[in-house]
């Protein structure tokens, strides 16, 4: 009895010791959030120097955590990107501005091509920036309301619109350049990115712009914004127009929390009450987030099982796993489940999850596309892990998943419209079809 107790004792630290070193291995080498920054530190500022050993590191720091974990290394760098890091060190000086070592690393990101994989300095709280918003169309950017609005932007700086433009492309992630676009426009009045894409701004800068009365050169003054605060509309909304019998959830992030839930359920009542019989989907502002969101819209509509993805492949350290598609069995919210025609509002500013969400109507055949080509590819690389260099403070972040879509056969394809037409015209296009 003594031995067997002895053996069983023996056989359990064995399996013990086994699972603990099994343990140890995920950790230090499989788990992809391993040294992943969870409350991240501001970045120095973009004039900050740095010696070109702590510049140097930053970058084989950036380069070894793509190596491994992204899906796309797992026979290594590809050699595009690991001779753009030679390439970027090669040239360093003795002294490297942040600012420089920001460009650097973001010319060798954006050879990943794959717009979860990025670089940026975190500086959080108020920013400076210009008193306008911009918007890119036609290829020509413009100021988007306010007291410039609709004025188009020649230069900045003393340099042209078309050469910051150029530069912004060779030093950003993305898979579809209409995503880098809307990019552009949304950062463009940073002075800190306006640094970044070359132009010499301290306090003020140059702008000339194109008017109604001619060609115009203003000094503008940068002006310290609060990102939260200059955007706290809501980002989920609804408008039911009962005449027409249509009604749009309009949707600018995909936050999965309480107030998307209980929008949701009310937009729903609301459709069932005045017994609409069109729905649209609003994604064309929408930068994605969580796909959660697509899951708890889908218990409203009169469908049994569904996909949201097809295979994903998952990287773990020096292993390349594959879940297989996953068919979900719809929970229907009792009802209030909605038969009636679906369409999917989208643009190129449509990215990341809320492409996914797109790709859910289509590729489900539940409705409709309406709109341009959206900013992301459905099939695409996802899921981020993020991290800090070790010296500059560069925040970046790296992609551990790839995502087919639910169809195979367009798994190489952007999301391609049901009804192609120009962002701006979609939601008019929307209500003619929801019309006939």
């Amino acid at each position: 009895m003594k031995n067997k107790r002895k053996i069983m004792g023996i056989l359990f630290f064995a399996v013990f010791t086994v699972i603990l070193l099994l343990c140890i291995a995920y950790q230090l080498w499989a788990d992809p959030h391993r040294g992943e920054v969870e409350e991240a530190k501001a970045s120095l500022p973009v004039d900050a120097m740095l010696t070109k050993e702590q510049a140097a590191a930053d970058i084989d720091y950036v380069l070894n955590h793509i190596e491994s974990r992204h899906p796309a290394c797992m026979d290594g760098l590809p050699d595009v990107v690991k001779t753009q890091g030679d390439k970027e060190k090669e040239a360093m000086g003795s002294r490297v501005s942040v600012l420089s070592l920001w460009q650097s690393i973001a010319r060798i990101m954006a050879l990943m091509n794959d717009g979860h994989t990025s670089v940026m300095p975190y500086y959080p709280g108020a920013v400076p920036r210009l008193p306008f918003r911009c918007k890119r169309d036609g290829g020509s950017l413009t100021c988007d309301g306010g007291k410039y609005d609709g004025y188009q932007i020649l230069s900045i700086g003393g340099v042209s619109e078309e050469e910051l433009y150029r530069t912004f492309l060779r030093q950003s992630s993305y898979e579809l350049e209409g995503f880098a676009s809307v990019l552009y426009a949304n950062h463009i009045d940073r002075k800190d990115y306006l640094n970044f894409l070359g132009v010499e701004a301290d306090t003020d800068v140059d702008i000339v712009m194109d008017t109604p009365d001619g060609e115009v050169k203003e000094t503008l003054r940068f002006e310290e914004t609060d990102l939260l605060a200059r955007n706290n509309d809501s980002f989920v909304s609804f408008e039911i127009d009962e005449e027409k019998n249509v009604a749009v959830l309009t949707l600018k992030e995909c936050n999965y929390n309480d107030e998307y839930i209980d929008t949701l359920k009310e937009f729903f009542k609301a459709v069932k009450e005045q017994q609409i019989g069109s729905i649209a989907v609003d994604l064309r502002y929408n930068g994605g987030g969580s796909s959660y969101v697509i899951n708890e819209f889908l218990r409203y509509i009169d469908i049994d099982e569904y996909y949201i993805f097809g295979d994903i492949d998952v990287r773990y350290g020096p292993f390349l796993l594959t879940d297989e598609k996953e068919l979900i069995y719809n929970q229907q919210e009792e009802g209030l489940v909605f038969d009636g025609t679906v369409y999917a509002l989208t643009s190129s500013g449509t990215f990341s999850a809320a492409t996914d969400f797109a790709v859910a109507v289509t590729d489900n055949n539940l409705g409709y596309v309406v709109g341009s080509v959206s900013g992301g590819m459905p099939s695409t690389y996802g899921d981020l892990v993020q991290f800090q260099t070790p010296n500059a403070r560069l925040l970046f972040t790296v992609s551990y998943k790839y995502f087919h879509r639910p169809d195979p056969g367009k798994d190489a394809e952007p999301l391609k419209p049901d009804y192609p037409v120009e962002a701006g015209r979609a939601l008019e296009e929307m209500y003619r079809l929801a019309g006939q």
